[in-house]
């Protein structure tokens, strides 16, 4: 807002006309371009004064909330730990455990997905067993126990294994083929079916 204008508007304002009405609105409109003026800083650049007075503040309720958010458990925590050199990872929140994300970076691979999984159940049920015969006096060791134990009672892990196959009988796979050839040979009463069935089945 410039120096004429400014001076305008407090002319304005110092000498009220009530005979004129877009008088009135003027000096209302210049009344409050002046206000905006004094108060709304125009620059670009902010005061450091008054950033430094923000970022203050800012970090004063971090520091006073954070405590509070970390007894709530609201923010999503992830964990990562090596149980009996077994890489173990998940993630909880509001103080439970979310199965979903146990052992994530293995999942593609199924061997070591499984016992990634197995050991996260066994990691889980130590812990448990461990903040149960051991509490400790902090703020959020009753949180953590109850994190742990519903994990040791509600995570299921994934079990697979790798079995070699059976051989395969020759005599039931002979029967199976003899099966096939005698229906083939009712069907279509033909020589070389019949032939065939014979074959197989040894008759």
């Amino acid at each position: 807002m410039d120096t004429s204008l400014k001076n305008r508007c407090l002319w304005l304002a110092v000498h009220r006309s009530k005979k004129h009405d877009t008088a009135y609105l003027l000096r209302q409109h210049c009344l409050l371009s002046l206000i905006s003026c004094l108060f709304i800083p125009q620059s670009v650049s902010a005061n450091p004064l008054i950033d430094s007075y923000v970022q203050f503040n800012e970090k004063l309720a971090y520091a006073i909330l954070k405590p509070m958010r970390e007894g709530m458990g609201v923010e999503l925590e992830s964990v990562n730990v090596d149980y009996h050199d077994q890489p173990v990872s998940f993630q909880y929140q509001m103080w439970r455990l979310r199965p979903n994300t146990v052992c994530l970076p293995q999942k593609n691979k199924l061997l070591e997905y499984s016992a990634c999984t197995e050991a996260a159940s066994q990691f889980f049920h130590e812990t448990c067993q461990t903040l149960q015969q051991k509490p400790i006096r902090a703020a959020l060791y009753s949180n953590y126990k109850r994190l742990y134990c519903n994990a040791a009672v509600s995570y299921q892990p994934v079990v697979a294994k790798v079995c070699r196959s059976q051989p395969i009988d020759e005599s039931a796979e002979q029967r199976q083929q003899c099966s096939i050839l005698t229906v083939k040979a009712l069907r279509t009463r033909k020589a070389s079916d019949v032939q065939e069935r014979d074959r197989v089945c040894g008759n």
